[in-house]
């Protein structure tokens, strides 16, 4: 059962006096389509006290990668983003990240410290894309098998209608494809810079990989 309303304010107010103890945090989370990067950036961005930013809404409708960064520059504006970001899905080459890197510094804002590298198997992938369902007003995802909702049509919160996300199948093995061809140079990229690279199995269920996402990023640099 789920918390009384009074019990969730009282967690709410308790993580956010936790957060003022907390650092900055300047992290990407790179991977396939599929592979959990929004769950986890949101379990980043509750952690931390940042702010979320897609790639997808970076690059939609094709944008340049000038475009998604001038897009990028002007969401780290907002009030949301002085405690830092994570970003979801962005840079996703090895240009990107370039890119990335000039602008932070022509406009006085921090560098990327971190990059979580997630990756599963394609066909566990492909099983985790076929059965999303997404509550469109909050951004919050279920899964048919692996994450459904109390009511099974509904949104365990509002009480409001889910919505199936549809599944291309071709559309997905581009995605896949174009992800393993930039990932290793977009990897070699963070070597010769400051910014720390981890490496998560996102095979497993998603406290497993946060626990693993926050163990790597709470290693000694040195690790």
């Amino acid at each position: 059962p789920r918390d009384s309303p009074t019990s969730e304010l009282l967690n709410e107010l308790k993580r956010r006096h936790t957060l003022l103890s907390k650092a900055n945090a300047y992290t990407a989370l790179i991977g396939p389509p599929c592979v959990g990067k929004r769950t986890q950036a949101e379990a980043l961005r509750r952690t931390y006290g940042i702010c979320r930013i897609s790639g997808e809404d970076l690059l939609a409708a094709g944008k340049s990668d000038d475009a998604a960064i001038s897009k990028l520059m002007e969401l780290l504006e907002r009030p949301v983003c002085r405690r830092g970001y994570v970003l979801e899905g962005f840079p996703q080459t090895a240009m990107q990240a370039k890119r990335l890197e000039e602008v932070l510094a022509k406009n006085d804002r921090p560098p990327l410290q971190e990059a979580i590298f997630m990756d599963a198997p394609d066909e566990l992938l492909m099983e985790r894309c076929k059965g999303k369902i997404v509550h469109e007003a909050s951004g919050r995802i279920y899964h048919e098998q692996f994450k459904p909702p109390a009511d099974g049509v509904k949104d365990d919160f509002t009480g409001e209608p889910l919505t199936q996300v549809p599944f291309a199948e071709a559309k997905f093995g581009d995605s896949c494809s174009k992800f393993r061809e930039n990932v290793d140079l977009l990897k070699q990229y963070f070597s010769k810079t400051k910014v720390r690279t981890h490496i998560v199995d996102a095979s497993a269920g998603g406290d497993v990989i946060s626990g693993a996402i926050g163990e790597s990023l709470n290693r000694p640099a040195s690790e």
